[in-house]
């Protein structure tokens, strides 16, 4: 299975929490895309706490696909954001993204994050 991890499971693995070690099987067992924007959202949470995140980002690079958006993600963004919008009122953009960038890989994502609850091919954690 192909599955994007949502920032919420790479703070919850960084973290070594219970659901941290949820995180840790789906490392071993399934193909792990993460989004460019998780990196970011990563980078300045990393910064207010003090977190190496270079050893981070180094470990992430090595365990899972890092994506971007392209042309094709451009050329759908606007219609999936109108649709997925309508359906979960207070979702943000960056949620958006990951949930595009799913449906583009055809995976599901991994996330406790309950802006997702209400989206098909969550795992939720």
């Amino acid at each position: 299975m192909e599955l994007v991890f949502d920032t919420y499971a790479w703070i919850e693995y960084f973290n070594g929490t219970e659901k941290g070690k949820l995180v840790e099987e789906y490392l071993k067992n399934d193909k792990i895309i993460t989004p460019s924007i998780v990196l970011l959202e990563l980078s300045y949470k990393a910064e207010k706490e003090s977190w190496n995140f270079k050893k981070y980002f180094d470990f992430i690079k090595h365990k899972s696909e890092i994506v971007g958006i392209n042309e094709k993600f451009i050329f759908t963004f606007g219609k999936a954001y109108n649709k997925i919008k309508k359906d979960v009122k207070k979702i943000g953009i960056t949620d958006i993204i990951i949930i595009h960038t799913a449906r583009i890989y055809n995976a599901n994502i991994l996330t406790g994050d309950k802006h997702f609850s209400k989206i098909d091919g969550v795992v939720m954690l």
